[in-house]
C-alpha cells in the first residue's frame, strides 16, 4: 500500500492511542499536521470502530481523509460522513449507558443466585464462546491458545462451533463457525461497548439452533461478558469457563481502569460463581481462584500447550530458511537469537534490548567473530522503548525488527532461528507472575535452544535446565537431558552470559533443542490440555 500512495507514512494504531489519556490523544492528533490521513480497516469485524476513527480524523484537520478497506481499496471520506459518525457515536454512547445499567441489574441478581446443578445433557457438541471485541487480532498467544483448545476439543469427539466476531486462521477448517455480529458503531465509555456486545451476542446465539446436541458451553473469560452463564441456564447444560487471569485486574494494574471498574469485576465474579468447571493455566492463577471462593473441586489447572503439527521444524527445508533469512537481511550462516512476543512489559523485550546494547558496547569484536544476529518478531506497547535502545547504528545492523507477524507464520520465523529467548520479568507491584506463555511451548516444539527467565511457571516447566552460574565446560554427552538455560529475571549480565555460551557451542544448541521438543511432545500438546479438562468434567459427572 505504501507503493500505491507513494509516501512513507507515520503509523498510529488504535492500541497505541488506547494507552494514552484523552488529553494526550488530542495533543497527538493536533500535532500531526497531516495533509492526508489514511484510515486502514484490517477486517470487517473492526467496522464498528470506523465512526470513532472518522471523528479522530476530523480532529487532525487533515486536508484529505482516505479510507482503506479490508480489500485494500481506497475511498474518500466526506464531511457528511464525518457528521454522520458524530451522531452515530452520540447515539452509541447513550445506548451504552442503558445497557450498562441493564447489565448491572442482571449481574447483581446472578451474584445472589445459586449455580444451577449440571448433569450430562446427552449432547456431543461444544459451543465455544470467544466474546472479546478484538479488531484485527491475528498474532499473539491468545490466538494460538484459542485455536489449540478448539481444535483439540473437536478432535476429541466433541464437535465444536466457534462463536466469535473475528476469524482465527489457526482454527481447523473442520471446526464450525458462528459469527457474532460486532456493534455497528462504538460509543463512550470504551468498556460499555462490551456490555452492548454481550446482549447482542446472547440474543443472536439464543435465536440459533446451537442448543441442539450441546454437551456444554465453553467460554474464554471476556471483558464484561457473561454469555456462558446465560446459555447454560437457558439450555440446562454445563458451563466451563476458561480463566487466563482477571481482565478487570489487568486493566486496573497494567493499563487504564475501566469507567465502571466495580461492574467489570462483578461480571467476573458472577462467571466464576456460576461456572461448573473453571480451567486455568498456572498454579498462581489456581491459587487466585481459591482466594476468590472457587472450590478446589471446580478447578482444573494445566499449562498452555502447543500444536505439534504446526510447530514442527521438519515442515521447513533449508531452502525455506535461507529464503526467509534473505528476506529479513540476515546472512545464511549467522547465529540468530530470536524473541517472539507482543511486547507487553512483562515479556522483557526491553531487558533483551539492554542486553544487546551491552554486547554491542563491550563485545563488538566477539559479535562479528561469531556472526551473531538478533531477530525481534512482534509489536506492542514496549516497542518504542526497544527501538530507542537499539537506535545506535551498530545495533541496527545486528537487529531485525519485523513488526507483527500472523500467528500462523510464527513457526517459520522460529525455524529460521538458532536460539529462542523468553526474558520475562516480574510485575512491578511484586505480585507473582501468573502467566503461562504459549511461546514457551512453541519454542520447545520447534527444537531450538532456549534461554528463559526462572520465573514461576517458566521456572517450573524448565526446571531440568542449565543455570548460568554453573554452565558446563565440556560438550554434551549421550545421557544429557536438560532442556534450556535459565537466567534470573531482568539480570542482563546473566542473559549476556547465556547468549555467549550458546553462540559458541552449536552442539549444546542442538542437544538442548532436541530435548526441549521431546519434552513438549510428551507433556505439552493441546491434546494433553483438553484431556485434562474432559477427565475433570467426567469426574464431576457433568459430561
Amino acid at each position: 500500500m505504501e507503493d500505491d500512495i507513494q509516501v512513507s507514512p507515520l503509523y498510529l494504531s488504535i492500541a497505541d492511542l488506547r494507552q494514552r489519556s484523552a488529553w494526550r490523544v488530542l495533543n497527538t492528533l493536533l500535532s500531526l499536521g497531516a495533509d492526508t490521513l489514511f484510515l486502514a480497516m484490517e477486517d470487517e469485524s473492526s467496522s464498528g470502530a470506523l465512526p470513532i476513527l472518522q471523528i479522530l480524523a476530523f480532529v487532525t484537520r487533515a486536508n484529505s481523509v482516505q479510507l482503506i478497506n479490508p480489500q485494500v481499496t481506497r475511498s474518500s471520506v466526506s464531511n457528511r460522513q464525518i457528521l454522520k459518525s458524530f451522531s452515530g457515536f452520540a447515539w452509541a454512547s447513550i445506548r451504552n449507558y442503558a445497557v450498562m445499567l441493564r447489565a448491572k441489574r442482571e449481574v447483581a441478581r446472578l451474584l445472589q443466585s445459586f449455580r444451577k446443578s449440571a448433569k450430562p445433557a446427552g449432547g456431543r457438541s461444544v459451543v465455544f464462546i470467544n466474546a472479546n471485541l478484538w479488531f484485527g487480532l491475528k498474532a499473539g498467544g491468545a490466538v494460538g491458545h484459542i485455536a489449540g483448545i478448539a481444535n483439540a476439543l473437536d478432535q476429541s469427539g466433541y464437535p465444536v462451533t466457534y462463536c466469535a466476531c473475528s476469524e482465527n486462521a489457526m482454527i481447523a477448517s473442520a471446526v464450525r463457525r458462528f459469527r457474532l455480529e460486532p456493534p455497528s458503531s462504538l460509543g463512550f465509555p470504551q468498556d460499555y461497548n462490551h456490555y452492548y456486545f454481550h446482549f447482542r451476542a446472547e440474543r443472536q446465539i439464543l435465536k440459533s439452533s446451537l442448543a441442539q446436541d450441546c454437551a456444554f458451553v465453553y467460554q474464554r473469560m471476556s471483558v464484561a461478558n457473561y454469555v456462558g452463564i446465560s446459555l447454560s441456564r437457558a439450555w440446562g447444560v454445563p458451563f466451563i469457563l476458561e480463566y487466563n487471569g482477571s481482565e478487570a485486574g489487568i486493566a486496573k494494574n497494567w493499563r487504564r481502569r475501566w469507567a465502571n471498574q466495580e461492574l467489570a469485576e462483578s461480571v467476573e465474579k458472577a462467571c466464576l460463581r456460576h461456572a461448573h468447571l473453571v480451567v486455568t493455566v498456572s498454579e498462581v492463577l489456581a491459587e487466585e481462584l481459591l482466594q476468590t471462593g472457587v472450590e478446589p473441586e471446580r478447578i482444573v489447572c494445566y499449562p498452555n500447550c502447543v500444536d505439534p503439527a504446526l510447530f514442527d521444524p521438519s515442515r521447513f527445508t533449508e531452502g525455506d530458511i535461507t529464503l526467509l533469512r534473505k528476506k529479513l537481511g540476515i546472512p545464511p550462516d549467522a547465529v540468530v537469537f530470536t524473541f517472539l512476543g507482543t511486547f507487553f512489559k512483562w515479556h522483557g523485550a526491553e531487558v533483551l534490548a539492554r542486553a544487546i546494547r551491552t554486547l554491542v558496547v563491550t563485545e563488538n569484536d566477539w559479535l562479528k567473530k561469531n556472526k551473531v544476529r538478533f531477530l525481534l518478531v512482534g509489536d506492542g506497547i514496549q516497542m518504542p522503548f526497544v527501538k530507542e535502545l537499539l537506535s545506535d547504528s551498530t545495533c541496527q545492523c545486528l537487529c531485525t525488527l519485523t513488526g507483527t507477524v500472523e500467528q500462523a507464520e510464527a513457526p517459520k520465523y522460529l525455524a529460521a532461528s538458532d536460539v529462542l529467548l523468553s526474558p520475562h520479568v516480574p510485575s512491578d507491584d511484586g505480585s507473582r507472575f501468573f502467566g503461562s506463555p504459549t511461546k514457551l511451548f512453541e519454542y520447545m516444539a520447534m527444537g531450538k535452544a532456549i534461554i528463559a527467565s526462572e520465573l514461576d511457571q517458566i521456572g517450573t516447566v524448565f526446571q531440568n535446565s542449565l543455570r548460568v552460574d554453573s554452565l558446563p565446560e565440556d560438550m554434551p554427552i549421550g545421557g544429557e537431558d536438560r532442556i534450556a538455560i535459565l537466567v534470573q529475571p531482568a539480570n542482563i549480565t546473566q542473559l549476556v552470559t547465556a547468549m555467549k555460551f550458546l553462540a559458541e557451542r552449536p552442539l549444546w544448541r542442538e542437544k538442548l533443542g532436541s530435548n526441549a521438543r521431546t519434552e513438549a511432545l510428551s507433556k505439552y500438546t493441546w491434546t494433553h490440555h483438553v484431556n485434562r479438562i474432559l477427565d475433570k468434567a467426567r469426574d464431576l459427572e457433568i459430561i
